[in-house]
């Protein structure tokens, strides 16, 4: 059989060496670079699977470690879930997953509480969002409210808006990502909110973190997480004192 004419200039994959080669799919200009690669991909694969057989057992036995525990760290829980520990800490600061403060490096939280945040939490796809709306006559909304402008307007939180607006049932939308309050029903139920607060009912960042034992930044996620009020004078930022102990003091029996 006559062989091609055709010559391609190619760069040995092995050797680096330039070559002529007769088929755009020669890779090597010879056939010791070709031996040469199929070996040191034999060893690549070998190398593979042996990391991966590893790496299991290490899965199983980090899992077999915590089988027998009643409380687990927060590394132990990020294993056992197979997340980062950066996000087991978003879970208890949105108090998504309950867990123990024993001191300021020692935290603890209970398996039982691992399955019920997993048993509760499952996952449904979301309706399509809402474009329209019609209040209880029947008859479209056009007004609306951002929630930005409803906390301007009205001196509330961002939680405030959201709990009023679910207790209230206040029709909303959604448009570009944000979330539209039905006007009317907005001018309604917030013109009857509480009364400012006193400047003895904020609470200083650096009291927090002393009645609390918390750092700043953790202080920081509660109050971007539950949207709690805050101030600034001067150097100092303030929050709600009645806001932050809702979350963080125990109930009374």
């Amino acid at each position: 059989m006559a062989t091609s004419n055709i010559r391609i200039k190619k760069v040995c994959e092995w050797c680096g060496k330039e070559f002529e080669a007769q088929k755009c799919s020669t890779r090597f200009c010879c056939k010791r670079c070709a031996e040469h690669a199929y070996k040191d991909r034999q060893r690549q694969q070998r190398k593979q699977k042996t990391e991966a057989k590893v790496i299991e057992t290490i899965i199983r036995e980090k899992e077999k470690s915590v089988e027998d525990k009643v409380y687990l760290s927060v590394q132990e829980t990020a294993d056992l879930i197979g997340v980062k520990r950066n996000a087991v800490y978003q879970l208890i600061y949105r108090g998504k997953l309950k867990a123990f403060r024993l001191t300021s490096r020692v935290t603890r939280i209970c398996k039982t509480d691992i399955e019920h945040l997993l048993s509760t939490n499952v996952y449904v796809r979301k309706s399509k969002a809402k474009s329209s709306v019609n209040d209880e006559n029947g008859e479209a909304i056009t007004e609306f409210y951002t929630t930005k402008e409803i906390i301007e307007k009205f001196g509330v939180s961002n939680s405030w808006v959201f709990a009023q607006a679910k207790r209230n049932n206040i029709p909303k939308v959604y448009h570009r990502g944000k979330t539209l309050w039905s006007k009317e029903h907005c001018d309604r139920v917030f013109a009857s909110k509480p009364e400012p607060p006193k400047d003895e009912d904020w609470i200083s960042y650096s009291d927090v973190r002393a009645e609390y034992n918390l750092t700043h930044d953790q202080i920081h996620n509660y109050v971007k997480y539950h949207g709690l009020r805050r101030k600034k004078v001067g150097k100092y930022t303030y929050i709600l004192r009645s806001e932050i102990d809702a979350i963080l003091r125990p109930p009374t029996l």
